[in-house]
């Protein structure tokens, strides 16, 4: 009996003593590297946006990225894809200076993943904390869930294919985020009048999801920066 209680004791303090002295660092650092390696992608991907007060349908389009922070989209008419967020790059997120705690162990979609507290420490960072959610085996994010200084907090859950493509790209993302009225752009005011759109207005903030569905990925085909420069003759 006294043998089988050391024994636990002894497994209690190991994983309490692993636990608090686990790295974060070197698993954070060779993400970094693998997601730096996707200088550029493009994609067609349908797009889904549920916000309490305003209906929009879903839309295809086709998005094109260029890291650290391009992103533009062609459609016909209009698809919101906020700015925050939608464009946050984890890669170039961990190349700044930056501290890390490793939580614990968490099943996300049937997969172990490592959940890790991340603080920049950078006073330009936009992001004050993220909690991210990774598979250390094949090196993915499975879920990001950050409080930013200026826009509130931002959800991003992945989805990935089972047959792994290219740079082991997504095949879906969900991203949940603050947004309220006046944040919308004038150009575009939706359907305003529809039974969701009375709903009282009490100046809050109201928790929007955007859906993005992936295919037909291109990466690093070295699209130009002025690809990314908006045509002011076309307004």
């Amino acid at each position: 009996m006294k043998k089988l209680i050391l024994v636990a004791i002894f497994t209690i303090t190991y994983n309490t003593i692993f636990a608090q002295g686990y790295d974060s660092k070197p698993l954070l650092d060779s993400l970094e590297n693998k997601m730096n390696k996707v200088n550029d992608y493009s994609a067609d991907v349908t797009i889904k946006l549920n916000v309490s007060f305003i209906k929009i349908p879903i839309k295809k389009a086709t998005i094109f990225y260029k890291k650290p922070d391009k992103i533009k989209m062609k459609t016909t008419g209009f698809a919101m894809l906020p700015k925050k967020g939608a464009n946050f790059n984890a890669g170039d997120f961990l190349k700044k200076d930056f501290t890390s705690i490793f939580i614990k162990t968490e099943m996300i979609k049937g997969v172990k993943t490592e959940m890790i507290k991340v603080v920049p420490l950078t006073a330009d960072n936009e992001i004050l904390l993220a909690t991210m959610w990774i598979d250390r085996k094949h090196q993915l994010i499975y879920k990001i869930d950050a409080t930013t200084k200026a826009n509130g907090n931002f959800l991003m859950e992945f989805s990935y294919p089972k047959i792994a493509n290219q740079n082991d790209m997504p095949s879906a993302l969900q991203f949940t985020f603050d947004v309220n009225k006046t944040a919308l752009p004038v150009a575009i005011s939706g359907d305003f009048d529809s039974d969701k759109a009375k709903e009282k207005d009490d100046g809050k903030p109201k928790k929007a999801m955007l859906t993005l569905n992936y295919s037909n990925y291109k990466i690093n085909t070295g699209i130009p920066d002025s690809f990314f420069v908006e045509d002011k003759r076309k307004k």
